[in-house]
């Protein structure tokens, strides 16, 4: 695998963005805004991160192996991943949907990614895109907005090809590892998957029921992601 590719894969995806309609002046209904606010509210604040602890994992590595184009390329995941924190935000301040400074699911989150080397840290990464997958499809439906729809055709189109770099990574740094170890970091990283489901579906269970999923096609979906991400 060439991280190369991803590196100018991310570079060209900034300049080729969908349109977003920003000035509608649509206003989100009663309904719509009690629907989707404390849930939007955890999304944006979810995807707003700086990638400290990833950026210090991904530097070990590139002192390991002179992959530089594994770090470039990371940075410029982080960025899109900001990028999206921004876009919510500001589709947020124009609904008058105040943002959140802490939340305890990201706190647990960013906590697992503290702790973790560069392949724990991945498998959590690509754990929390395999349900923004579903999340965005879900949220999409929820109101009328062109600019809030815009965003998540925007948002779902980069989640693709974020678990498909993230999934080409994990097999990356796990490539020289017997049969064995490799059916065990699946099993762990499908249990986080499935304690995962339980958490978010407890806190974003009114965006998912809008969006048309019952909890068990959201973990059908969920799971149906996971596999397509193992083919990566």
């Amino acid at each position: 695998m060439d991280f190369n590719f991803w590196k100018n894969y991310f570079l060209n995806n900034k300049l080729n963005l969908k349109l977003i309609e920003w000035d509608e002046d649509y206003n989100l209904s009663t309904y719509e805004r009690e629907t989707i606010i404390k849930s939007i509210q955890q999304f944006q604040l979810g995807e707003n991160s700086e990638g400290k602890y990833l950026i210090n994992n991904a530097k070990k590595y590139v002192l390991k192996t002179q992959d530089q184009d594994y770090y470039d390329a990371l940075l410029e995941f982080i960025r899109e991943e900001q990028r999206h924190a921004r876009d919510l935000a500001k589709f947020m301040r124009r609904q008058d949907i105040p943002l959140i400074q802490d939340h305890w699911v990201d706190q647990v989150f960013r906590k697992l990614r503290r702790f973790a080397g560069l392949e724990s840290s991945v498998m959590v990464l690509i754990t929390a895109e395999i349900i923004a997958k579903v999340y965005y499809k879900a949220l999409k439906m929820c109101t009328n907005s062109k600019v809030l729809n815009g965003l998540c055709d925007q948002i779902l189109q980069d989640e693709e090809k974020h678990v498909e770099f993230q999934s080409e990574t994990l097999r990356k740094l796990t490539e020289h590892r017997n049969k064995t170890l490799i059916s065990i970091s699946r099993f762990i990283h499908r249990a986080l998957l499935e304690g995962t489901l339980i958490i978010v579906w407890n806190q974003h269970n009114e965006v998912f029921r809008a969006g048309g999923y019952s909890f068990s096609s959201f973990c059908s979906a969920c799971r149906n992601e996971f596999k397509e991400s193992k083919k990566y």
